[in-house]
């Protein structure tokens, strides 16, 4: 299904928002939208985290004076919804999570409260700076920050913070997030059925006992993915659910989906994930993905595929901009460094019936070293349709998962240093497409040692196309000006 791209004048029609966002792009501005895209925290050896390894923390701030409900929603790395919550800030308030407490349920550690001050709007913020030296009386004042008990937006009737003790579904939420964290050996590259035509095949794998990163998977850290909506009311609904999109708790919600959503599209919301390792001595920290909301847009956007299953493919637009659909990124192998690859996507590639990843074509990517050198693949001469390369695995097969970029993971990764472009469907053919929805984000991973200590830090990929945004983005059309040769002494 093809959604038409819609050329609109947003920065007059960001009425709901801010007019000072560029929407389609991927910028850090306030967004309706959080998207968490690797959650990661150290466990032992029965999953149980551990507070040595790795931990994340997220930290949320409403940069508005009005309050704000937000509805988190905690994903497995398979898009399993496992648990949700809602949590209130008030106006200008910071809300922040460790997410090691969330997997032992000490709910506690990261509760909003339902009462700041007394009445509903606090004084307005007093500024500071040099300029206050001349010109305070000139100085517009900021609207004081309303209480969490400001009756708008609503609170809806399902509200249950503080949450305090959860330690009770502690042992299910571990599991259900470890659950997808298993060997995955095997891949299918051409995505064939195991029975077909009443014939039982084998398991349809073309790739046995593949050598890279998923031979040997295990809970051994857990890693998954949350969003964060601002929403108008409390509710025990996943986005997954019809109810999330139909049956808000008012009539001031929008009705772009046939009913009342929960969504608000108040673009008031921006944050920050932080990875600590002490025993590794590493962190990094990068914004979270703002997703900005405008009910001006229709066409696809980040939450089109959830729409869709509801509405069995009657609806898919969005009103929250769609993420981007091809990369490059910048990686270093030994022995200066290592770079590991984040890869959130929308969807995932399993034959769970067979315990097959399946590998037909969910990306593609060119890997160039320091001197453009680009390694290439040789096969005999093919009759007609058929193939002869080598079978290729599918290393992104999680809706989330942090994969080394060497030579095991990646066949075509030339020695040394260099780039990766990145391509997903559909900016691989705007009109053969593995998912109807696809879209993508990307960060990378740097790690160094030296004289016993070590290092780490964190960037976000260079975004190369974005197809829902603008249809001609596609291979081998991006982001980029070919430049012109030019002799300055002509």
């Amino acid at each position: 299904m093809k959604g038409k791209i819609v050329v609109l004048a947003l920065a007059a029609a960001l009425v709901s928002g801010a007019a000072y966002a560029n929407f389609g792009a991927l910028d850090n501005v306030p967004g309706a939208t959080l998207l968490v895209p690797y959650i990661v925290v150290d466990t032992d050896a029965a999953g149980v985290p551990v507070d040595t390894g790795y931990t994340t923390l997220t930290v949320v701030t409403n940069v508005s004076s009005i309050k704000q409900l937000i509805h988190v929603t905690v994903w497995s790395a398979d898009s399993k919804p496992v648990i949700d919550f809602d949590e209130v800030l008030s106006g200008y308030d910071v809300w922040s999570i460790n997410w090691r407490d969330l997997m032992v349920g000490n709910f506690g550690a990261f509760d909003t409260g339902a009462d700041f001050w007394d009445g509903d709007q606090g004084d307005s913020p007093t500024p500071w700076g040099p300029d206050v030296n001349v010109w305070l009386n000139a100085i517009p004042d900021l609207p004081g920050p309303y209480d969490t008990d400001y009756n708008y937006p609503l609170t809806g009737k399902a509200c249950g913070f503080p949450w305090g003790d959860q330690s009770g579904y502690a042992g299910q939420i571990q599991s259900e997030l470890a659950s997808p964290l298993t060997p995955w050996p095997d891949q299918d590259t051409d995505c064939d059925s195991a029975t077909n035509g009443g014939v039982t095949f084998p398991d349809g794998a073309e790739i046995h006992n593949w050598g890279g990163w998923l031979k040997t998977l295990g809970p051994q850290p857990v890693f998954f993915y949350a969003t964060i909506d601002s929403v108008y009311g409390c509710s025990r609904l996943f986005p997954g659910q019809a109810d999330y999109w139909t049956k808000g708790p008012d009539d001031t919600a929008p009705t772009k989906w046939g009913g009342y959503s929960y969504l608000t599209e108040w673009n008031t919301l921006t944050g920050i994930d932080i990875y600590v390792n002490k025993t590794a001595n590493y962190s990094e920290s990068l914004p979270t993905v703002n997703i900005e909301a405008t009910n001006f847009y229709n066409a696809i956007g980040f939450y089109s595929e959830l729409i869709d299953v509801f509405t069995e493919g009657n609806f898919y637009y969005s009103d929250r901009e769609p993420l981007p659909t091809a990369w490059a990124f910048y990686y270093f192998q030994p022995p200066i460094a290592t770079s590991e690859v984040v890869v959130w996507k929308n969807y995932d590639d399993f034959d769970t019936d067979n315990s097959n990843v399946l590998a037909c074509r969910p990306y593609i990517y060119y890997a160039f070293d320091d001197n453009e050198f680009s390694k290439s693949s040789s096969s005999q001469n093919c009759p007609s349709g058929t193939f002869c390369l080598t079978p290729e695995p599918n290393v992104f097969p999680f809706q989330t998962q942090k994969v080394p970029v060497n030579s095991t993971n990646f066949d075509g990764l030339p020695a040394g240093d260099g780039w990766m472009l990145l391509v997903f469907d559909p900016s691989i053919d705007e009109w053969d497409w593995a998912d109807s929805y696809l879209q993508t984000y990307v960060f990378v991973k740097y790690n160094y040692s030296t004289n016993g200590a070590g290092y780490s830090t964190s960037v976000e990929g260079t975004v190369m196309g974005n197809y829902w945004w603008n249809d001609n983005e596609y291979l081998p059309y991006f982001n980029t000006y070919d430049g012109e040769i030019y002799n300055p002494f002509e």
